[in-house]
């Protein structure tokens, strides 16, 4: 693991923070990203500290991603230098003197600015001021239902104007490591389209493709339908993403214990099943498990495949929460008892004939006699 030079001038034994720190550049940013900057100031205090990606997700329980991402970002925001080696790994964390002029400003919200913008020192570094900027690029989209912009392709100009930004280079660069493989120009647009469509920060972005290549999937139509459902439960950050994996994650054991299932964890299929009926459904615990029950009731046995066919049928059927399987259930009973009435009524035809047909066969005997 390669180690990192910590450079910063020479501290007593305390960590100093900065006000401006404080009040300008911390409301703005996740827990994990000001872990990350804190423990960097602390570390500064120790002469010839063992530094590392490593050793920091370690001291913070973190992955080596989240830190990486947690860099990336202070870079940006101008307060913590970069330098890499010829692997492309941080060789040198330079922490930045912030009482100098503030950096040059960088974007929290999906907005494009073709200039630089440079903030005062009394300026919010994360909002682009109007009266700063000398022109701006603003691009609508059709609003479909829900309140989420449609994908759409973008013209040329706007695909200039975005991919000239250095925080979407890369992200697209990221991207594209992630996945294995160079973007065509629809799933450049797609990943565009979470940035300026959906609104999803960078960092967010890139968490989304690596939960879902963790997941094994690499599909960008896939990760479309994730970045959608997260879109409707109104989804911004990392760490709202990693509430709802972790609450994903959670819903392994109900679901066994519906199912009948103890003495092991889901198999690497059983949990793609849960993360498509979570993520790309969009379906409640609750749901869930109301599918593995019937399944058990109606073929007695634990089956995946089968409970995920009920909710695809719920999908379709525009089924969103339990009271919708209690009208649909109602429409398939009450649907069922007609047609078994229907039946009923047919069977019986015959036998309803043959009554209105019988016959007195002594007094037809008679008759007979007497006429002749």
């Amino acid at each position: 693991m390669e180690k990192i030079v910590l450079e910063k001038s020479p501290l007593a034994d305390v960590t100093l923070i900065s006000n401006l720190f404080l009040d300008k550049y911390m409301p703005k940013a996740n827990g994990e990203y000001v872990k990350v900057y804190l423990y960097i100031l602390r570390c500064s205090t120790i002469l010839n500290a063992d530094l590392s990606v490593g050793s920091i997700a370690d001291a913070l329980e973190l992955t080596e991603a989240d830190v990486t991402r947690a860099l990336r970002y202070w870079e940006q925001a101008g307060i913590l230098g970069l330098e890499l080696n010829k692997n492309s790994g941080i060789s040198r964390i330079i922490i930045k003197d912030l009482r100098n002029d503030l950096p040059i400003t960088f974007k929290l919200v999906p907005e494009v600015a073709t200039t630089s913008t440079i903030a005062s020192s009394t300026a919010s570094p994360f909002k682009v001021d109007k009266q700063q900027t000398t022109t701006k690029t603003h691009i609508t989209y059709e609003e479909p239902t829900e309140d989420i912009p449609k994908q759409r392709q973008f013209t040329n100009s706007e695909l200039t104007t975005l991919t000239s930004n250095e925080e979407i280079k890369e992200l697209l660069y990221i991207s594209q490591t992630y996945l294995g493989k160079t973007f065509s120009s629809t799933e450049t647009n797609t990943i565009l389209y979470f940035y300026d469509g959906l609104g999803f920060p960078v960092d967010l972005i890139e968490y989304l493709i690596e939960y879902c290549v963790s997941n094994g999937h690499k599909a960008m139509k896939y990760i479309e339908k994730v970045a959608l459902n997260w879109a409707k439960e109104n989804i911004t950050t990392v760490d709202m993403a990693k509430a709802k994996m972790a609450t994903m994650k959670g819903n392994s054991y109900p679901i066994m214990k519906a199912f009948g299932l103890s003495g092991r964890n889901l198999a690497a299929t059983e949990q793609e099943f849960v993360v498509k009926w979570t993520d790309e459904y969009g379906f409640s615990l609750d749901m869930i498990l109301d599918a593995c029950n019937r399944t058990i009731n109606t073929i007695h046995q634990p089956s995946f495949q089968y409970a995920d066919s009920i909710l695809q049928r719920w999908l379709k059927n525009g089924v969103k929460t339990l009271a919708d399987i209690k009208t649909l259930d109602a429409v398939h009973e009450t649907k069922a008892k007609e047609t078994a009435t229907s039946k009923t009524a047919t069977k019986n035809s015959f036998n309803n004939f043959s009554t209105q047909r019988e016959y007195d066969y002594a007094a037809l005997e008679r008759d007979l006699l007497r006429r002749r």
